[in-house]
């Protein structure tokens, strides 16, 4: 399943993060550090499960206990954005 950032997304970094603007809703967000790694590779990957393998590479080295984790909350995150109309789902 591919993602991607939803049409009516405004996004920017900035110092603090990434800053979201949904036109639709008119919600303004800024994310943490983790969630905007976890936004700009899902920009640049369109899926998510190179995002879990990224990330889970990058904090949790070979502890299997910490990959599963890593791979549930980012699965869980982007589950939330697409939710929020912030990511959109296709089948492609």
């Amino acid at each position: 399943m591919s993602l991607r950032i939803s049409d009516a997304v405004v996004w920017q970094e900035t110092g603090e993060g990434i800053s979201l603007y949904h036109t639709e809703t008119g919600d303004f967000r800024t994310l943490n550090e983790t969630g905007s790694k976890i936004w700009l590779l899902v920009a640049n990957s369109g899926e998510a499960q190179p995002v879990a393998s990224a990330l889970s590479r990058e904090f949790a080295g070979t502890n299997a206990t910490l990959i599963k984790r890593i791979v549930v909350d980012v699965h869980e995150f982007i589950g939330t954005m697409v939710e929020q109309g912030l990511f959109e789902e296709s089948l492609t």
